[in-house]
Parts: C-alpha cells; structure tokens; sequence
C-alpha cells in the first residue's frame, strides 16, 4: 500500500512537472494575451490606470556614419513578484520586450517573451537584410524561436525577397541547421541583454 501511495504521488508531481512545461500552444497563448496587453495599455495619462501600461520605454538616438540617423526605441514591459515582505512597491520582472530600431531605411523589429523564472520562451525578429549561405540576394526573414527553460523546442524561420508577396517557411523544427544557429545564438544573447537591462533600470529607477 505504501508503494502505490510513493507511485501515485510520483504520478501527480510528474502530471504537475508537465503542466509547468512550456509548449508551443501555451507560449501562443500567452504572447497573443501579452499583445492585447500591450495594445490596450499604451495611454500616457499616469492618472487613468486603464490605459497606462506598466513598462519602461527608453530610446536611443545617435547619427551613425554612413547610415545616417538611427533611432531604437525599446519597451520593458514588466510585472510584480509576488512577495510576503510587508511592502509599498513589490519587486519587478521582466515579462516582454518589444524592440524597433533602423539602420539607414531598413527597419528592425525583436520580441522576447520570458517565464515566471527568467527563462526565454519566446523570440520573434524580423531581419530585412540578411543574405544566408544559398541566398542569390539579401532577404527578408522572419525567425521565431519557442523555448522551455532556455531550451529550444520549435524554430520557424520564413523569408522573402522585397518583391514578394507573402513569406516562405524555409525551416521548421526542434533543432536548427548551420545557417541559422548564429542567429538563434544572437537573439539569446539578446534576450539576456535585455533581461539585464530591465534589472539595471529597477535599481536605478524604482
């Protein structure tokens, strides 16, 4: 009796540890709530708790030799720790990232989802100039990259020429080829930079 008492709790905290797992319909479900967060929470008025969403914006201008102005505008949208520590303001965490910037008139758009515990779940990019080994020219990608505990568990990489109408779906998997590792590896670094960010921001601003 004890055994199948040790086995069946075993079965529950197994069933429970899948539960916790992230898949791809999960993390889809919890980006398309995370943007229609961010569509109904880009008020500016401090005082309409409605519209003002909970993020810090920040944005960076220089002039770039050769490529001219270049503007990045970055959203570090965030929610509250749940804490026992009998406090006005409970500590923060990076839920979603968003990320515009340009180069000349090429412009580049990222989005990082993360889990409850800091993890990367979610990466979307857009890369409007990108030649891959087999490209006759430069390309218009799209990569999205779904993870569980920092680990890659679906990869969708489109392209398109500028004259085309619609994407291709060049790559889909749990792994990824040679061609496009280098750019999973930078768009973690990314994320974690980010991440970074958002912690260095909370010291100095909350």
């Amino acid at each position: 009796m004890k055994k199948e008492i040790v086995t069946l709790l075993s079965l529950v905290a197994w069933l429970q540890a899948g539960w916790a797992q992230n898949t791809v319909e999960s993390i889809r479900q919890r980006y398309t709530e995370m943007k229609e967060y961010v569509d109904s929470h880009t008020g500016t008025d401090t005082y309409d708790g409605a519209d003002f969403g909970e993020y810090y914006h920040l944005q960076a201008r220089q002039w770039l030799p050769g490529t001219g102005g270049h503007i990045e505008d970055t959203y570090l949208y965030w929610e509250e720790v749940e804490s026992d520590d009998d406090v006005i303001y409970k500590p923060h965490r990076v839920k979603f990232v968003t990320k515009k910037f340009n180069f000349a008139a090429r412009n580049y758009y990222q989005e990082f989802l993360y889990d409850p515990d800091g993890s990367v779940a979610f990466i979307y990019a857009y890369d409007p100039m990108t030649q891959f080994e087999g490209d006759t020219e430069d390309m218009q990608y799209e990569f999205r990259f779904y993870l569980d505990k920092g680990h890659l568990i679906k990869a969708v990489v489109k392209r398109k020429r500028w004259d085309d109408a619609e994407y291709q779906q060049v790559w889909s998997g749990s792994t990824l080829k040679s061609p496009y590792q280098s750019s999973f590896d930078e768009y973690m670094n990314a994320a974690r930079t980010m991440q970074a960010l958002f912690i260095n921001i909370e010291k100095e601003a909350y």
